[in-house]
């Protein structure tokens, strides 16, 4: 694919210096290596030659997507259903806390679980999904008509959400700027919002390198850390008011890269790298795979 979209200056810091960090393989879809570079003055990490948003679709094109596809074939993906369940009560009590209105957007809303769960609990929910076929899945068992991008973009969805909820969908979308900025005007007064992201700085990371199930070129764009996810919000008029380590990730994103390795060791060497990933989290919650992040407007 020969359009590519160019990155030549940072989103967080607007510095126009980077250097290689790592090239990492779509182990998923077409085993083409793409670039991940590194800004040299506040290290944000980005994908450098991911296609074009026109020439993206093929590399969603894939049953192991789980979110389009909602596939549970094989060991793995199997335990993630299982452990699903088990996070959408985690999340929903982190949310509860949070004392807002019940008014949602899930922007990314898969094939619905989430959305489903928290309508549910008594929440006013909507959804936005790209996916012809997970916006099928999320209206045939939960009965939520997902709206497009494109519709959020174009301001149809109107505003006053109390939360606005994204689970692992930032690092997807091509135009942070627009955004956020939506973000900002459809929240209402005191609203939060809440954004879960893989880190590329956690302890899994480090152990699996360019096998990082995480990294997931060149569908994610972005490669954010603490850091420079709460340095980007902060340019966006946020405030990153609490983090929350997501304590299962750290398993499914291990069992996922072992098996991109030739030499796959499922069990139990890979049980006890995602255990001292999990235990390292507890200690410094920025070392866990991935985190969800709670903001409110300045």
């Amino acid at each position: 694919m020969s359009n590519k979209f160019i990155i030549d200056i940072c989103p967080v810091c607007q510095g126009s210096s980077f250097q290689k960090y790592l090239d990492v393989p779509d182990w998923l879809v077409s085993k083409q290596s793409f670039e991940v570079k590194e800004c040299t003055s506040c290290t944000f990490r980005f994908t450098a030659n991911a296609p074009s948003q026109e020439e993206i679709g093929p590399f969603y094109d894939s049953e192991e997507y789980v979110e389009h596809s909602d596939t549970q074939k094989g060991l793995i993906y199997s335990l993630y259903h299982y452990a699903r369940k088990y996070m959408l009560i985690y999340k929903y009590r982190k949310i509860q806390k949070l004392s807002t209105g019940k008014k949602l957007l899930d922007i990314g809303s898969g094939s619905g679980y989430f959305a489903g769960f928290m309508q549910t609990k008594g929440y006013d929910v909507s959804g936005v999904e790209i996916s012809e076929k997970a916006k099928k899945l999320c209206e045939e068992k939960f009965g939520i008509a997902a709206k497009s991008p494109g519709q959020f973009l174009n301001g149809d969805l109107g505003g006053g959400y109390n939360l606005i909820s994204l689970w692992h969908v930032l690092e997807h979308v091509y135009t942070l700027d627009e955004y956020f900025e939506l973000f900002s005007q459809s929240l209402a007064e005191n609203g939060h919002l809440i954004i879960a992201l893989p880190n590329s700085n956690s302890t899994d990371a480090k152990v699996y390198q360019e096998y990082w199930a995480a990294f997931d070129v060149p569908r994610h764009l972005w490669h954010f850390t603490p850091s420079t996810f709460e340095k980007l919000a902060n340019n966006k008029g946020f405030d990153v008011i609490k983090k929350h380590r997501l304590p299962l990730d750290v398993f499914f994103i291990s069992m996922v890269s072992a098996s991109y390795k030739k030499s796959f060791t499922f069990l139990p060497v890979t049980l006890v790298k995602a255990c001292v990933g999990c235990l390292s989290s507890l200690l410094d919650p920025d070392n866990a795979s991935s985190l969800i992040y709670v903001l409110k407007k300045r």
